[in-house]
């Protein structure tokens, strides 16, 4: 297995002890010096410094490869046709390649933050809650005000500064489009999920923040 974008290691807890050997990689040298203290008793993990639009020395090819939490929704256009060729060149013929991104649907962006109700039991965390949450639909109305829907959904794909606390331009893809793109790099879905788990069909109505894709290579011929 090869999991790109494992920050300090969090999602090799749940994946290296289901296969034979698991490869983690990241941009970020900090973040991975510390998954290898957290793997560093286990022969079969290797963690690797390097970068999505160069897999070529990771040593694949591999029967499954993950990109978690719209990790690849950090890079730009050109920079993801990359990492998407990337990772059709690690796969085995046989292999299947998981991850989520960003949804066209979502847009404009819902206002509202998400927060844990067993969090909104306290007095003192509502109060914050409250204050935070003014400032967050402030700055979403400032992103939503930059979204032309009718150029969104005729190029199929936007960037908007809203990850990591606004620090960060995230991909939006329509569905449809991130079919066709996947193609383009010898990948074809096998399922797209919702947010809730559940395969949806194309053309996707829903406004799920994010879709996860399941994908594999396309055969020679294709």
């Amino acid at each position: 297995m090869l999991d790109i974008g494992i920050g300090t290691g969090r999602t090799g807890w749940t994946f290296a002890p289901l296969v034979n050997r698991y490869v983690g990689i990241d941009y970020a040298p900090p973040m991975t010096a510390r998954a290898r203290q957290l793997h560093s008793e286990d022969p079969n993990v290797t963690i690797v410094d390097g970068d999505a639009r160069d897999l070529s020395g990771v040593g694949g090819p591999f029967d499954f490869v993950l990109f978690s939490f719209n990790g690849i929704d950090a890079a730009g256009h050109e920079d993801r046709l990359k990492m998407l060729e990337q990772v059709r060149s690690v796969l085995k013929p046989t292999g299947h390649f998981l991850f989520s991104s960003h949804s066209v649907g979502a847009l404009p962006l819902d206002r509202h933050k998400r927060r844990p109700p067993r969090r909104m039991s306290s007095k003192a965390y509502r109060a914050y809650a409250a204050f935070d949450d003014l400032l967050h639909a402030r700055r979403i109305d400032r992103v939503n005000a930059t979204i032309d829907l009718d150029d969104v959904r005729r190029r199929g794909w936007t960037q908007l500064a809203r990850g990591h606390r606004f620090t960060v331009h995230d991909y939006y893809v329509d569905p449809v489009f991130q079919v066709g793109q996947l193609r383009e790099a010898g990948l074809e879905v096998v399922v797209i999920y919702d947010l809730n788990g559940r395969e949806i069909e194309l053309p996707y109505g829903g406004r799920d923040p994010w879709l996860d894709y399941l994908c594999r290579p396309l055969p020679e011929s294709s």
